[in-house]
């Protein structure tokens, strides 16, 4: 597979830029210039710049255009550590919605493709009143038939009997949890670690094992000195777009994780719920596209992709399929027919691939406005990673504490979350998590101009009090 043109471009741009032949000062041509210039699409231009940018070599300026960077962005480095079996305790739920809120990862509402996928609802209501009715425990074959053919489409195939619809991701994980654990055991999850899933580890009981993670993925290495000495008894990971670092397991890290569960006989739950959220030009590989085995339950849904309110998802249990299917036939006797039967007519529409071709590049660009906006604020001290995909950017606000700021902000009507949310170790009371799923226009980008300007703030008084 050749190098993908972005890359080729932004390596031209960069020889440009070491010549000399763009200057501090001078803007660099604007994506149309750019596009014309090279004979390329919006989105391949974007792309470049974007990738400049997560390399730290050009910065946007609002209304100006872009710019050599003059402080490249410096990589967010990734706490290490020597991993320990923790416990999890139950997150205390709030309630109490704030005027505005970055804190939930979410697509905005202007993203969702509403009018089609009321009409598939709408559609499939009128058919007969059979859709009422009680339908397998598995979930609809037509719908574990269109996400079949969907999947095949990026290059990931299953068959329809593999599968098993649940009521949303975090349902399939717990479930998938239920089926290989029981309370009292050790599952590995990387660290930072998504705060829902630490939430599901703390109701069922079981401990965390928080493994460092590291540019490519995770500490393999700590990984399978657990597995060896069987300290674990199941890992539960992201490969894609993780949530709240926003970076991705490397394509050998998959297929080295899928060889270990294997040969270690330890599960892998892989909570994939951003995977189809690329920023790039292709939808990347699950770690169960690598398992020849069985040992990957791989879990999913549509909740960030196209509406969180259907609360539909699935789960592939491998050689777990029997269990798990017992469990969800106990708990619920299957999902909700009708909604199922609306989201199998809008796949088989074609609609929930082109909404993803009209999503991914819109994201594309809002992650590019974010991140170019806290650069503007904060060119050398704030650290961000760069994501690929996904909905969520991660900053080291250090030496202000993320719990505090985030109480700060709330009495302002804006949420975020904070790094300590994310861990059972102390490595992440320095970072905020960001939703930049919402359009930066309007009321979002005034709102997020303030957060940056309270930040900003903040960081000026505490190096005046350090140094008084």
């Amino acid at each position: 597979m050749g190098i993908p043109k972005y890359k080729v471009l932004a390596d031209l741009v960069q020889s440009n830029i070491s010549k000399g032949l763009y200057g501090r000062e001078q803007p660099l041509p604007s994506l149309r210039q750019f596009c014309q210039l090279h004979e390329i699409s919006m989105t391949t231009a974007l792309a470049t710049y974007r990738y400049l940018e997560s390399l730290g070599s050009i910065v946007a300026s609002e209304k100006r255009g872009y710019f050599v960077s003059n402080s490249p962005l410096k990589p967010a480095q990734f706490a290490q550590f020597d991993a320990q079996i923790k416990s999890v305790e139950v997150a205390r739920r709030n309630d109490q919605n704030p005027q505005f809120g970055f804190a939930t990862a979410q697509i905005d509402l202007l993203l969702m493709d509403s009018e089609n996928l009321a009409a598939s609802v709408a559609r499939v209501s009128r058919k007969n009143s059979a859709i009422f009715s009680y339908a397998n425990v598995a979930g609809s074959d037509l719908l574990r038939e269109a996400l079949c053919k969907h999947f095949s489409s990026q290059g990931f195939h299953l068959q329809p009997q593999e599968l098993v619809i649940t009521q949303g991701c975090l349902d399939a994980v717990m479930t998938a949890l239920q089926t290989v654990c029981e309370r009292g055991d050790s599952v590995a999850v990387s660290s930072p670690c998504y705060s829902g899933l630490l939430n599901v580890l703390a109701v069922l009981g079981l401990k965390a094992f928080e493994i460092p993670s590291a540019q490519d993925g995770l500490d393999l290495a700590q990984l399978e000195d657990a597995m060896v000495r069987k300290k674990i008894q199941a890992c539960l990971l992201t490969a894609n777009h993780q949530n709240p670092s926003g970076h991705s397991i490397s394509a050998n890290q998959k297929s080295a994780l899928a060889n270990m569960a294997h040969q270690y006989r330890v599960p892998i739950i892989e909570d994939d719920v951003f995977r189809e959220l690329s920023h790039r030009f292709h939808v990347p590989a699950p770690i169960k596209s690598y398992d020849k085995h069985g040992w990957v339950m791989w879990c999913s849904s549509v909740s960030k992709t196209l509406a969180p309110g259907l609360r539909l998802g699935w789960c592939l249990p491998g050689r777990f399929h029997q269990t798990f299917l017992n469990l969800v036939a106990a708990r619920s006797l299957g999902g909700n027919t009708p909604l199922q039967l609306a989201l199998a007519d809008y796949i088989e529409r074609g609609h929930y691939r082109r909404h993803l071709n009209k999503l991914n590049p819109q994201l594309a660009l809002q992650c590019l406005e974010y991140i170019s906006l806290v650069n503007q604020y904060f060119p050398e001290r704030v650290l961000t990673h760069s994501p690929t995909g996904g909905l969520v950017l991660w900053f080291n606000i250090a030496p202000l504490k993320g719990e505090e700021i985030k109480a700060q902000l709330a009495q302002q009507g804006i949420s975020i979350r904070a790094g300590n949310e994310f861990s059972t170790t102390p490595h992440y009371q320095h970072y905020i998590r960001i939703n930049m799923g919402l359009k930066l226009q309007g009321e979002v980008k005034g709102k997020f101009i303030d957060l940056l300007e309270y930040l900003k703030t903040k960081l000026v008084s505490n190096e005046r009090d350090t140094i008084d």
